[in-house]
């Protein structure tokens, strides 16, 4: 009796998810229940995901805000999928519950949605939030206007444009962008720094 009751609570979760929540699992659920940094990657990615399929974009409605794109709408969502009991937070860290993985297991997403989706958690989530914000911010300009951060990051640009390319993250042309530097003022620091790169043909 408890195993249907505990069935028909499930299938009555999962019947009533929205969009946003199936996309927001599809993010903490993918690559296995990855545990997922920090709130900021989970913004991040969803972001970049929004700028693959458009349909999210009108869905979550990214502003520009304090650390680079902003929405509202993931954050209050992903609360309500906590009290769910659907996802963990651990911390800064979030990943799905058993609860959360059953319904993961249920949905049935397009798979062209979840491959980008694990391509930018790969991308982004053993990187610093530092790291995450200058790639976006140099990518997706328009979000600069209302960051508290970018003053700061300028100064590290550089810096977080060698990193991302000696974890071959990123090609020598966005290092090179992320840098702020012409192109052999940027060679030189690498060469100084015996960092050796490979030029995408």
């Amino acid at each position: 009796m408890k195993k249907e009751s505990e069935e028909s609570e499930l299938k009555n979760v999962y019947e009533n998810l929205n969009d946003e929540e199936k996309v927001i699992i599809y993010v903490v659920g993918s690559l296995d229940n990855t545990p997922l940094r920090s709130r900021t990657k989970l913004q991040k990615v969803l972001f970049l995901v929004s700028n693959v399929f458009k349909d999210y974009k009108d869905l979550l409605e990214f502003e520009p805000h304090l650390f680079g794109p902003y929405s509202e709408t993931i954050d209050y969502v992903l609360e309500d999928l906590i009290k769910l009991g659907l996802i963990n937070q651990a911390g800064n860290r979030y990943e799905l519950t058993d609860q959360g993985k059953k319904i993961y297991s249920c949905l049935k997403p397009n798979p062209s949605l979840i491959k980008v989706i694990e391509d930018f958690k790969q991308f982004l989530n053993d990187l610093s939030d530092d790291e995450v914000l200058v790639f976006v911010y140099v990518s997706y300009p328009e979000f600069i206007k209302e960051s508290a951060k970018w003053e700061d990051l300028k100064e590290k640009r550089v810096n977080i444009a060698i990193s991302l390319l000696k974890k071959q993250k990123i090609s020598f042309g966005k290092a090179v962008q992320i840098s702020g530097l012409k192109q052999d003022s940027f060679e030189g620091i690498l060469k100084k720094n015996n960092i050796k790169w490979r030029v995408q043909q």
